[in-house]
Order: structure tokens, then sequence, then C-alpha cells
């Protein structure tokens, strides 16, 4: 199950770039990223819906959904902006320094979350070789954007 989940993780990898420059068109299309990003998130929506009922997965009550964190409700809200700032960025400034920009915030937010074990994420600690990994991938970053 392992190996499944490895080659679905990078299968979903090898669509992040993807996602963006269809979301792109879409905007040009539609003249508005905003309807673009509208239009991407119904049809996934409607997408996980129709697979909810194909697996017959019972729908939680309202006590469950009620006691969610408050940040369990940002999820979407930051999945908009996240959508909605590449169909801007991508034609703008490409396909690979839009990725590799998103890799290098992902970088940096996940040295802290694992650092401080935020989220339910298992601490772990700050060290010499994960922050010498992060600055090489801001090093990245750099390179790809100048040259």
């Amino acid at each position: 199950m392992d190996g499944l989940i490895l080659v679905l993780t990078a299968l979903a990898g090898c669509l992040m770039p993807v996602q963006p420059a269809v979301n792109a068109v879409t905007a040009h299309l539609m003249s508005s990223p905003y309807l673009a990003s509208f239009f991407s998130f119904l049809t996934g929506t409607l997408v996980l819906g129709l697979l909810c009922l194909s697996l017959r997965l019972p729908w939680p009550d309202g006590k469950i959904m009620m006691s969610l964190p408050w940040w369990a409700w940002t999820a979407g809200p930051m999945g908009a902006f996240f959508v909605t700032m590449t169909i801007v960025a991508v034609p703008r400034l490409g396909a690979m320094s839009v990725m590799a920009l998103l890799i290098a915030g992902q970088m940096g937010i996940s040295l802290v979350l694992d650092h401080f074990g935020w989220l339910g994420i298992p601490a772990q600690p700050i060290s010499m070789w994960r922050i010498l990994g992060a600055i090489l991938l801001f090093t990245g970053v750099v390179l790809i954007r100048k040259f």
C-alpha cells in the first residue's frame, strides 16, 4: 500500500504545475481568476461528492461539525487563496518559478510546523541540516528567477 501512496503522491506532484496552467486558461476564457477558481472548486466539489456517495460514506452529524476546531474551517479559504494565486501567477511568472516559490514557502512553514508540532504534526526540532536544506531550496528559487 505504501508503494501505491508513493506513486499517487508523485502523480499529485506532477499535476501541481498542470492545474494552474489549466486554471489560467479557464481564467482567460472567463475573464476572471476568481470565476476560474470558483469553477475549479465547484468541479472538484462535485467529483468529491460523487466519490463520497459511491463509497457510501456516512455524513457527519451536526455535533461533529460543530466540534471541529475553528482553524479546521480555514482549509477551504486557504485552498481558494492557493488556487487563485496560482491562476494569477503562472501566466506572469511561468510554471517553474511559481512551483519553486510554492515549494520554498512550503519548506519554510513546514520547518515551523515540524519544530513546534503544530496542527497534530509530530514535533521534529529544527536542525542545521534542515536549515541548510531550506537555504539550498531558497537559493534554487533565486537561481530559477534570475536565470
